[in-house]
């Protein structure tokens, strides 16, 4: 019997949004017939490797040479050009629906397009982020029109003023980790405690005060830059393995969802420090999660001693794992979207 088809919309900002393709895709292709929509090359050439996938790739809403303006969430469509370039995405978008005709749009980040879709004909399943997203009148549109509603967190970590809680599915913390995690070890904590870098790294002088002990040994991974650190760091740039790479139970870290899924799942201690984001979102999240006592809240202008205070209280934590992380989150969403439109 021939599969339905879905779209399935990848941002291109960091690599969270393709880690979560990774895990849900082989999940969803059991129902459905699954086409990835993309806006950036990168992307498109990193799915069409990494998976035998159908990619569709829409062209750029902006002219050539356009700044794009800063978005002030004071209004609908703020940095959509008055230009003919979003009607070629609009064309490329109503082309591949007519051609392909698909059940339902998976719209992980952007959303006009899920706005687009929608008017188009397609019912449209929201993927929901935490932070300050009911301020911008473009995420709330899309959060009312969507059929349905998808939080890839626990529902323990939804914000109390979000709206629209009643539509929504709250799948747990999705990790490919998921199930791997040992208790903590004190004697490892002690010894070493890793840094692990976001989609953006930190300035240097945020993590000479983060490393300034220098009676501890600190593991660094991801860094795209050369820093100039003391003798107790060890830079290991990029990693395809952070389980393996991780020696110590303490971690810190930004709070990009999957890194913290990734790292919760593993059973690590965690302390956060929030990179920028235009809806707040690490913030608001790892805010969450330290007023439940699950990880440690830092700041960029911690100075060292406050850097050394909270590690000695990241050595001491003894945070809940439970309900937090779903080994089977992939499937039971993909089980979600067969009763929806399968």
């Amino acid at each position: 019997m021939k599969k339905p088809t879905i779209f399935y919309f990848v941002h291109a900002h960091g690599n969270g949004h393709r880690a979560t393709f990774n895990l849900l895709y082989p999940a969803l292709s059991v129902f459905f017939k699954v086409i990835a929509l993309t806006t950036n090359n990168e992307v498109t050439e990193y799915l069409r490797q990494k998976h035998d996938v159908d990619v569709l790739e829409l062209p750029p809403k902006y002219p050539a040479g356009y700044a794009i303006p800063v978005h002030t969430f004071s209004k609908a469509f703020e940095v959509t050009p008055y230009a003919i370039e979003p009607a070629g995405r609009a064309k490329a978008l109503a082309e591949a629906i007519e051609r392909y005709r698909p059940r339902a749009f998976y719209c992980d980040g952007v959303p006009e397009l899920a706005i687009m879709v929608r008017g188009m004909g397609v019912p449209v399943v929201l993927v929901h982020l935490p932070g300050h997203v009911m301020n911008d009148p473009t995420q709330v549109f899309a959060h009312e029109l969507a059929d349905h509603i998808v939080a890839h967190f626990p529902a323990s970590l939804e914000q109390a003023y979000y709206p629209f809680a009643a539509k929504t599915y709250y799948s747990g913390y999705m990790s490919q980790y998921a199930g791997r995690g040992s208790k903590p070890d004190n004697s490892l904590t002690i010894n070493n405690i890793t840094i692990l870098l976001g989609y953006d790294n930190y300035d240097r002088s945020v993590l000479q005060a983060m490393t300034n002990d220098q009676h501890t040994p600190f593991t660094i991974i991801g860094n795209k830059l050369d820093y100039e650190l003391a003798q107790n760091c060890v830079l290991l740039g990029p990693v395809k393995d952070i389980s393996e790479a991780i020696t110590g139970d303490v971690v810190i870290s930004a709070a990009g969802q999957n890194t913290i899924a990734e790292l919760l799942s593993l059973n690590k201690r965690l302390i956060l420090l929030p990179e920028p984001r235009p809806y707040d979102e690490q913030l608001v999240h790892a805010t969450m999660l330290a007023n439940q006592q699950i990880a440690l809240l830092a700041q960029e202008t911690f100075s060292p001693e406050q850097w050394q205070n909270i590690r000695q209280k990241a050595n001491v934590l003894t945070p809940s794992y439970e309900n937090l992380v779903n080994t089977s989150a992939p499937e039971a969403i993909a089980h979600q979207l067969r009763d929806w439109y399968a």
